[in-house]
């Protein structure tokens, strides 16, 4: 390596000498050494170890050349001090010249002088001199010992400032090569996004330079990154989160929430955004556990229905759900005991009449109590005896069809059907008995293009269907639809039947009949679950469910009149109870009407009656619409809340403090709309 080079590698003037620099240098090359073994990784220690190679060979160069220059300066300064020796024995001779003996007395010579450019002066004419004596051989030697203690305390003065300035330089020196290689692992760091360590980086050099910039624009960069890095952490899970939450996927939301939260707990946007999902998981939870309790305290399932309210209770204690689903199961427990009392005194009452023959009163007497204690063996017995007195058909013990039953059977006669599906379209005129082996277990199947499942007739009056599903197969898609079940001008009675899948209604009561319906479904029909309509029509639903229909839960119109009372109407297209009717005696009562895509209850028309103790809720377009033909119904002490329109929307005419007694709550639009003005036909 040449002298530049070095010069070039370890920052050196041209000007400054090569032995100063060796010994100002030795201390950065112990320290650039010491972040050889103390790197904090490989890579680096690497790097800081080829660096400490080049450092050495540069350092060797100019070793090499302040020995020389060393040499040379010597010769020159022995040259000019009389008895000096040359050459390689000036360093011996500088040594040791203190603990020489003092010299012989000097001959008489003559010194030739020099001028300050080395040669010779000219000889003067030389002066006449005494002898020497021993006396000015002392002073000879006395002088030479001045001369060498001088030339050494400017040596030594030097030294000491060549020292203190190499100390300064050294420190210097070092300082700016931890500084740069500080700033360049910082920057690494900060590139790795490894905070704390660049943390720690860009604090050293601020130790080592107070008030450093690199140190400022470290701490921004790191701040910078810090930013950029929560921006982009929480927008990434935010939009996760909403997305999850948009889409109904709420524990997806969630997880994706709780990311961000648990790096950064403060942030505002994500804890509302968390909030909002808790609350709508409880609200799932509390309409999917409400439902499983309430359909659970239906069927009389008590075991089901407490675990269902212990569930809503560990997961949103305190709910106030909790409550009221703990109330119904207290309520749905009494009313059993209340029907097993009532059943039980009907039985009795049956037997003290019991003459061992047919008898309409009786039989009446047991319909009503096996309807309320179905499972009851005492009711059971009793029923079985006094339904014997009349002609019973087993189908297909004794008969294959339905269609064969009715042919050999006559008034007040009983037809059993066996599990399975049966195939129907029949027309029954006269009343007779017709039951099934209970829910899901007998089936009566027509096809839609072709007609009803059964269609009661005028003569058909007195006639008692129990225990049956009506069904149709395939799909009709044209205005005039036929349903499950038909009822024209007589009065039918139904009882823990259930009516579905018909293009048209499920039920339907037409020509002035009435159908009473107890404990019976109707689901997913094409029109209405339940519907009468025209003059004289009547409808009379208890303990009823309307699901899930294409249209209405149940409705009344063209001049029919209903009864609807403790009923639910559920998740229908339309509106969960449809009133259109100019007909007196409107009564619906106590009924829960939930999840509708219009209104709970629309009152568009009516003569007069009573609509009271109704609960409409998560309705779309609201909880309860009456318009102004309706103003002689009267609408009283219904709950309408948590609907996602309007709780009770009133047509213009009609007078707000009339509806006072109802209760509005928590719905999304106004509690109360009023004065709303209709178009012509709407």
């Amino acid at each position: 390596m040449t002298l530049e080079e070095a010069r070039a590698i370890l920052g050196i003037s041209t000007e400054e000498e090569p032995s100063e620099a060796v010994r100002r240098l030795g201390e950065a090359r112990e320290r650039l050494a010491e972040m050889v073994r103390t790197a904090p990784t490989d890579k680096l220690a690497d790097q800081f170890q080829s660096e400490l190679e080049l450092f050495d060979q540069a350092m060797a160069a100019l070793r090499e050349e302040a020995d020389r220059r060393r040499q040379a300066k010597l010769a020159g300064v022995m040259a000019l001090v009389p008895g000096s020796v040359s050459g390689s024995a000036m360093k011996s001779k500088r040594d040791n010249f203190l603990d020489e003996p003092a010299p012989p007395k000097p001959t008489r010579t003559t010194v030739v002088p020099h001028d300050v450019m080395g040669a010779p002066a000219p000889k003067p004419e030389e002066p006449k001199v005494p002898e020497p004596v021993q006396e000015p051989a002392k002073k000879s030697s006395k002088g030479r010992f001045l001369v060498y203690t001088m030339i050494f305390m400017v040596i030594g003065g030097i030294g000491g400032g060549m020292a203190y300035k190499y100390v300064s330089d050294v420190n210097k020196l070092n300082r700016r090569k931890e500084i740069m290689l500080l700033e360049r692992l910082g920057a690494g760091l900060v590139n790795s996004r490894r905070w704390e360590e660049a943390t720690r980086s860009y604090l050293r050099i601020e130790e080592l330079d107070p008030g450093s910039a690199i140190a400022a624009n470290g701490r921004r960069s790191i701040e910078v990154g810090m930013q950029e890095e929560q921006e982009q952490f929480v927008g990434y899970w935010t939009g996760e989160s909403q997305a999850a939450f948009e889409a109904g996927r709420l524990d997806d939301a969630r997880e994706a929430a709780d990311k961000v939260l648990a790096r950064y707990p403060e942030d505002e946007a994500v804890l509302a955004l968390s909030e909002k999902i808790r609350n709508a998981r409880n609200d799932s939870l509390r309409k999917t556990l409400g439902a499983e309790v309430r359909e659970a305290v239906e069927q009389r399932d008590w075991a089901v229905a407490e675990d269902g309210v212990t569930e809503l209770a560990n997961a949103i204690p305190g709910d106030d759900l909790i409550t009221v689903l703990a109330k119904e199961i207290a309520a749905g427990r009494e009313q059993e005991r209340l029907d097993l009392t009532r059943a039980r005194e009907l039985a009795a009452s049956a037997k003290l009449r019991d003459a061992g023959k047919f008898d309409p009163k009786v039989m009446e007497w047991m319909r009503e109590a096996i309807a309320l204690a179905p499972h009851d063996p005492e009711v059971r017995e009793v029923y079985e005896k006094v339904a014997s007195y009349s002609r019973t058909l087993h189908v297909p013990k004794d008969v294959p069809t339905l269609a064969d039953a009715l042919k050999n059977v006559r008034a007040k006669d009983r037809v059993v059907l066996g599990e399975g599906t049966f195939d129907a379209g029949v027309v029954v005129d006269f009343p007779v008995q017709i039951e099934g082996a209970g829910e899901g277990g007998t089936m009566l199947e027509s096809t839609a293009l072709e007609a009803p499942a059964i269609t009661f007739g005028p003569g058909a009056t007195g006639a008692v269907v129990t225990g049956i599903t009506f069904q149709c197969k395939g799909f009709d898609a044209s205005d005039k639809r036929f349903p499950a079940v038909q009822v024209r001008g007589s009065e039918v009675e139904f009882s823990g039947c259930t009516f579905k899948d018909a293009s048209g209604n499920g039920l339907e009561v037409l020509d002035a009949g009435q159908a009473e319906a107890v404990q019976c479904g109707f689901e997913n029909n094409g029109w209405d679950g339940f519907s009468a309509r025209g003059s004289g029509s009547r409808m009379v639903a208890r303990e009823c469910k309307s699901t899930g229909n294409f249209a209405h839960g149940y409705e009344i119109w063209d001049g029919a009149s209903a009864v609807v009372t403790d009923s639910q109407a559920t998740k229908n297209s339309r509106n969960g109870i449809l009133v259109d009717s100019a007909a007196e005696k409107l009564e619906l009562t106590g009924n829960t009407i939930t999840g509708n895509r219009e209104y709970g209850i629309l009152l568009s028309a009516g003569a007069a009656g009573t609509v009271h103790g109704n609960s409409c809720s998560e309705n779309h377009l609201g909880g309860m619409l009456i318009r102004f033909a309706a103003l002689s119904v009267r609408v009283e002490k219904n709950t309408l809340e948590d609907n996602y329109g309007d709780g009770l929307t009133l047509e213009q005419g009609l007078r707000a403090d009339t509806y006072e007694t109802n209760r509005l709550r928590s719905n999304d639009g106004r509690d109360l709309r009023q004065n709303v003005s209709f178009a012509a036909g709407n």
